[in-house]
């Protein structure tokens, strides 16, 4: 919706510029281990976003579009959690993705990235997540 000066509602739905550093992780799924005993899965989305930086009643100016994780994790004991980060804050993160290092509420865990085809079965059997299309079509 924009008014009619031309001014925009809400941010504009164009994708944020990709940032090579998340593509390993793009749509991927990993185990997540405490020494030898599998203690969870982890899926990872990239999506994109955009901050209100001002505007008043029938506008509002967006930020320019920027990439950020989406995590979701299962708990082979029961439970599941989420978050979701900026790249100004996944730098450390990035680091240790790319070691199989996952932190999680303070505790250091190991994580084994899966392939693409048990990424996807995991996106759908574990978290019920609707595919990404423009991810599923280059894999």
């Amino acid at each position: 919706m924009r008014h009619p000066g031309g001014v925009p509602y809400h941010p504009t739905t164009a994708r944020a510029e990709p940032d090579p550093r998340l593509d390993p992780y793009r749509e991927r799924a990993g185990a997540l281990f405490r020494q030898d005993e599998q203690v969870g899965v982890l899926y990872l989305r990239i999506g994109t976003w955009s901050q209100q930086v001002g505007g008043h009643l029938w506008w509002r100016r967006w930020s320019e579009p920027r990439e950020q994780a989406e995590g979701y994790l299962a708990f082979t004991a029961g439970g599941f959690d989420d978050f979701v980060e900026d790249l100004q804050t996944l730098g450390d993160e990035l680091a240790d993705w790319g070691m199989g290092r996952f932190l999680y509420r303070g505790e250091l865990l190991h994580v084994t990235w899966l392939d693409d085809a048990t990424s996807r079965q995991t996106r759908v059997d574990t978290f019920g997540l609707d595919p990404n299309p423009a991810v599923d079509r280059l894999h």
